[in-house]
C-alpha cells in the first residue's frame, strides 16, 4: 500500500474535521481507480457505478472505523466490499430488478460475483509480481510474449524467432499457460 493512501487511512478517523475532510480527499483519490472497476465489474455502468461509489464514500465518512486496521489492498478492497459497498449493490440490484418477482429472503442472498485475483492486487503489485514471473520463463518463452505483447502477429514473431507459425502458437500457449499457474501460485484462492 503507498504511502498517501495509508495517511488518508489513517486521517479518516481525525477527530479535526478539516484535517479529516482533507484526508478523505486523498482517500478518494487514491482508491477511486480500484473501487470503480470494481463496481463496473458488477454492474456494467458507470452512472450506477460512480453513484454507487459516491453512496460508499459518504458511508466512509460517516463510519470510518471499520478501516482503521487495514494493512493492505487487498484487504481494504475486501473491507470496503464487505461492509460499504454490498449493502449499496444490493440496493441497485432490487432496483434494476424490480419486475423480477424474487422474495425478500431471494434478493438479500443476491450478492456480487467472487473478486478475482486481478481486482484484488494493486497494480504495482500486479507489474512486479508479472515482471517475477517473466523473469522465470525461458529466453525464447520470454521474447516470444514480449513480441506478441508489442502487438507483432504470429507470423512475425515466427519470422524473427526462426520458426514455424504453429510452434510460435505452441509457444505461446504454453508459455500463458504456465503464468497462469505461477499467478496462481503466487496468489493462491481461498
Amino acid at each position: 500500500m503507498d504511502r498517501r493512501l495509508r495517511k488518508a487511512l489513517k486521517g479518516l478517523t481525525d477527530p479535526d474535521l478539516e484535517h479529516r475532510r482533507r484526508t478523505m480527499d486523498l482517500f478518494v483519490r487514491a482508491t477511486f481507480e480500484i473501487f470503480i472497476r470494481v463496481l463496473y465489474r458488477y454492474l456494467g455502468n458507470e452512472v450506477e457505478c460512480e453513484d454507487v461509489l459516491e453512496d460508499v464514500y459518504a458511508d466512509i465518512w460517516e463510519k470510518p472505523e471499520r478501516l482503521r486496521n487495514v494493512s493492505d489492498e487487498k484487504e481494504l478492497l475486501r473491507t470496503v466490499y464487505l461492509y460499504y459497498m454490498r449493502k449499496r449493490l444490493r440496493e441497485v440490484y432490487r432496483r434494476m430488478n424490480r419486475n423480477l418477482h424474487l422474495s425478500q429472503e431471494g434478493l438479500k442472498m443476491l450478492v456480487a460475483p467472487e473478486l478475482g485475483i486481478l481486482e484484488m492486487m494493486s497494480e504495482n503489485e500486479l507489474r512486479e509480481t508479472l515482471r517475477r514471473m517473466l523473469n522465470t520463463l525461458k529466453a525464447r518463452e520470454r521474447r516470444a510474449i514480449e513480441l506478441w505483447m508489442e502487438g507483432m502477429s504470429i507470423r512475425a514473431i515466427a519470422n524473427e524467432l526462426r520458426t514455424t507459425v504453429g510452434a510460435v502458437k505452441m509457444l505461446k500457449f504454453r508459455t500463458i499457460l504456465k503464468l497462469k499457474k505461477e499467478l496462481q501460485n503466487y496468489y493462491p484462492e481461498d
